[in-house]
Parts: structure tokens; C-alpha cells; sequence
């Protein structure tokens, strides 16, 4: 193990979709050496897994003659965060960016498609990239090289540099070769949340349990985020999740179902018990077979994630019967985008889907669906008081026949009663994208002290960086944890140019 030497102006820790934006965009303004220094294989992050990007005022909505108003998304976001919790410069920021940086894109030979993430969505700011988040990683690196940035993978940073003056220095990372130091004057920290870190998920998450499954990076344990409070960076804005739910965990058996249908392409369509578990016309009950939501609230993603958090043990169920999943065959999903085809292409909600009941059966006892007879079989396998079932059961049927739902006020077109076995459920739990928050910034991407002063040559992008986003996902800017990593990326690479060239 041999120790090495390197000098560049600017070393950006993190590739993903913050990292590699703020590598082009500060090369793109003349800094003359950047280095990424990339603890995975690859410098995919997050942003790999991405299907859509915020955008707000971008040329995509304007040749379609969408109205997305900045000023309006904006008071969205702050409504959502009713001002707490998040610098509302760092959001304006982040907005007035994100129309330039689909134009951005779109130059680097990206192409777009607005679509609905739940129904009645308005404005349209969801720019679903074609290709999704391999075509879009691809073209960052492609423009990488192209720009003369240098990546280095599998070469984890370990110490960010301070000189007697407080400005960066340097970076200290580590190789399979050995220890490389690179001297600096600035550095910006992309690496990622900390939702695979579970320590700092015990310390930050209220409600944490181990019944989650973490679905982002394994690299996201917060490096980033510890070395630059080592010397003396503030944290703000921790705590805040992406969570989503009922999940069900994929490498059950019963994960991925094949109907009788096919997609436009002809290719198969297969249905996952994940979705099942998230149809609005199911009931849903906790573990003790208490209901516990409007199972039809918003039909967004990640609407769902803090009442399932709530719950005990982070566990649920959903409930339905024979009836219901003919209905399904004939109709299709109410939820858009559930059915999918092997290469993960959603196809749209409304789809007949022939065969879906036998395939459940097929599936049920085999992982996280159960078919019984009855309710009580049900009771037993939620180990749940079957009284206690059976009442919640009475009680929803009663409401589906005088089409009110007089506790949680449930849409009357999603009340189906349960009567017609076998009846089935779904065992579902929370799932965890990333936890975000971190490094205290200002809208420059600037990190700041324990007493809001800059650190000299210091800078923060993505899940890394706090005060961006409130306690849960705001789905109603779609989206956005992608284009707050593209747009905070781009804008810390901008600023730190000009922080080097002073």
C-alpha cells in the first residue's frame, strides 16, 4: 500500500445525480481540474434509480403550453413545510433553477414527456426522462469525460482539510492502491442521505423500527454528512425521510405475478402483490386489525408512508375478497402505472388484467398473501384478536352499503363491501427511498457553521445538504429530490468557480 499526491482545484465527494452536476457545471465555468471521488463502483447514486425530474417554467412545459408558475410552486412547497423546517431561499433557489436545468439537459441530448404522478395532478411538473435514470446518469458521465472531469471510483473520501486560515485544503481518500491526498481550495460534498446508515436513523427517525426495507444505494450512509461536521459544519434539517408504503419486500416469492394480458409491444404484463397492497377499493387494518387511513388519499406514492410509520411494528395489511379481484380483472388498477412489464415500463391504470385471481392463489402461502375461507384463518395469520377483525370487517361493510364512509370519509366510488370469499390479505411495511437533511447550507450551497458562517471553500448538494425539503416527501412538486440534486449540484459547481476565482 503506496500513499499518492494529487493537486486540483476542486474535488467534489459523491458522483449521482448532485455530484456529477456539480462537476459539469463548475467545468462548464472554467475551473480547470475537477476530481470525483466516488466510494461505489460506479458513480450512479441515487439518481440511477430516477424515473422523473421537477421542473418548473422548463421548455418542456412551455412548448406544451403548461403553466408552472415558479411563484406558485414555490408557496406549494412552503404550504407543504408550513414554513418550518426548511430555508426558504434554498427552495426559491432551487425552483428558479430547475426550468434552465431541463433545458440543460435537453442539450446534453435528454428527451422528456410530462406526465400525472396521481390523478388531477396540477400543473404537470413531472418530466419523465426517457430512458429514465440510466440515460440520464449516462449522459452526466458522457459530458464528464467530455469536459475533462477525472472520476475515481471505489475511492471513498475519509477527511476534508481545513488550513490554519479555516479554508479547505484538501481531501484525504482511500484506495484499494492505498491513501491518496489531494491538495484543494474547495470541495463539494454530494454523498447521498444516510438511509443506510441505521445508527443515524435511531437517532433522527421518531418512529424507527426494523420492519423497513431500504430500497436506495447501500453507499448512502452519510460520509458526507459526518466528515464535514468533523470540521465544523452545522447540520440542520435531519430527520426527514422518504418513506413510502405498504411495501411489500421483493425477494418474497409472491412478489411478481404473470396475468393473461400484454402490453402495447406485445410483451407479458406481470402485477406485483406490492401494488395489490396499494389498490384504494382494498381495506387496510395494522396489525391488531384496527383500519387506520382513507385507503384512497391521493393515490400518491409516498402519501401513504407516515400513517403506515405510525402503526405497530410499521406493519399492515390489506384486505379484500373473490369479488373484488374480478373486478379488477374486468377493470384494471385504479393506481397508475401499477402493472408493469419485465423492464419495469409501467403500463396504464385501467388495464384488464385476465387471470389475476388464480395467479394470487397460486402465490398465496408462499410469502406476503394469505387466501382463507374466512376471516378468522385471516385473524390468525396477522395474529390479530379475530373480534377485533371481525368488528373493523362489519363496520367497513356497513359503510360500503350506505355508500358513506362515516369514520375516515373514504370516496364512495372506492367503497367495495368484503363478502365473497376466499378472502385475502397482504402483508405490508414501510419502505425507506433515502433520509435527507445533513449539511447546513444557504441558498448557495454554501456550508455553513454551528453560527451560519460560510466555510471557506466548502459546499453541499443533494440528500447531503439540509433545510431543503420538510419531514416528509413533498409529492406534489414530483420529482423534486432528483431535481434538488441536479439543481443544487449545478448551483454549488457554479459558486464555487467563483469562490476559486476570487
Amino acid at each position: 500500500m503506496t500513499a499518492k499526491n494529487l493537486c486540483s482545484e476542486l474535488v467534489v465527494l459523491g458522483g449521482g445525480g448532485a455530484g456529477l452536476a456539480a462537476a459539469i457545471a463548475a467545468a462548464e465555468n472554467g475551473c480547470r481540474s475537477v476530481i470525483v471521488l466516488e466510494k461505489a463502483g460506479s458513480a450512479t447514486g441515487s439518481t440511477g434509480m430516477a424515473h422523473d425530474i421537477f421542473g418548473a417554467e422548463s421548455p418542456v412545459q412551455k412548448r406544451l403550453g403548461i403553466e408552472a408558475s415558479r411563484d406558485e410552486l414555490f408557496k406549494t412547497a412552503m404550504e407543504w413545510a408550513h414554513w418550518t423546517k426548511i430555508n426558504p431561499r434554498i427552495v426559491r433557489a432551487f425552483i428558479d433553477k430547475s426550468g434552465d436545468t431541463i433545458g440543460w439537459l435537453e442539450r446534453m441530448g435528454l428527451t422528456f414527456e410530462m406526465i400525472q404522478y396521481y390523478p388531477n395532478q396540477v400543473p404537470l411538473v413531472r418530466h419523465s426522462v426517457h430512458g429514465h435514470g440510466h440515460a440520464l446518469m449516462k449522459a452526466l458521465r458522457d459530458n464528464c469525460r467530455e469536459l475533462g472531469v477525472q472520476i475515481l471510483t471505489r475511492t471513498p473520501a475519509k477527511k476534508i482539510l481545513r488550513d490554519g486560515n479555516g479554508r479547505i485544503s484538501g481531501v484525504v481518500a482511500e484506495s484499494k492502491e492505498g491513501e491518496i491526498s489531494i491538495t484543494a481550495k474547495c470541495v463539494i460534498v454530494a454523498t447521498g442521505g444516510y438511509g443506510n446508515n441505521k445508527e443515524m436513523l435511531k437517532k433522527y427517525w421518531a418512529h424507527y423500527n426494523e420492519n423497513y426495507t431500504y430500497d436506495g444505494p447501500p453507499s448512502n450512509t452519510g460520509d458526507g454528512i459526518i466528515m464535514a461536521g468533523q470540521i465544523g459544519a452545522a447540520t440542520a434539517g435531519m430527520g426527514a425521510l422518504n418513506i413510502h408504503g405498504p411495501f411489500i419486500r421483493p425477494k418474497s416469492d409472491s412478489f411478481w405475478m404473470k396475468v393473461d394480458a400484454k402490453g402495447e409491444d406485445g410483451a407479458p404484463i406481470r402485477i406485483t402483490a406490492w401494488f395489490l397492497a396499494w389498490e384504494p377499493e382494498m381495506l387496510w387494518v395494522n396489525k391488531k386489525g384496527s383500519r387506520f387511513i382513507d385507503e384512497g388519499y391521493n393515490l400518491a406514492f409516498f402519501a401513504f408512508g407516515n400513517a403506515v410509520a405510525l402503526q405497530p411494528d410499521g406493519i399492515t395489511y390489506t384486505l379484500f375478497d373473490s369479488a373484488t379481484l374480478r373486478i379488477i380483472e374486468k377493470q384494471g388498477l385504479i393506481r397508475p402505472g401499477a402493472a408493469s412489464r419485465a423492464n419495469w415500463l409501467p403500463v396504464s391504470a385501467a388495464t384488464p388484467l385476465p387471470g389475476l385471481e388464480r395467479e394470487v392463489r397460486k402465490q398465496a402461502g408462499k410469502g406476503e398473501i394469505l387466501m382463507s375461507e374466512s376471516w378468522n384463518g385471516i385473524a390468525d395469520w396477522m395474529g390479530a384478536d379475530a373480534a377485533v377483525l371481525q368488528a373493523t370487517i362489519d363496520e367497513y361493510n356497513a359503510a360500503c352499503d350506505d355508500k358513506h364512509d362515516g369514520l375516515f370519509a373514504k370516496d364512495r366510488k372506492y367503497l367495495l363491501p368484503l363478502r365473497t370469499p376466499p378472502f385475502y390479505a397482504v402483508r405490508g411495511h414501510l419502505g425507506l427511498c433515502d433520509a435527507y437533511g445533513g449539511i447546513k447550507i444557504n441558498e448557495k450551497m454554501e456550508a455553513l457553521d454551528a453560527e451560519d458562517n460560510q466555510i471557506p471553500g466548502l459546499y453541499a448538494a443533494g440528500s447531503t445538504a439540509g433545510c431543503w425539503e420538510s419531514e416528509s416527501y413533498c409529492y406534489r412538486l414530483t420529482g423534486h429530490l432528483v431535481g434538488f440534486a441536479l439543481n443544487s449540484g449545478r448551483i454549488a459547481g457554479e459558486n464555487a468557480v467563483k469562490y476559486l476565482s476570487v
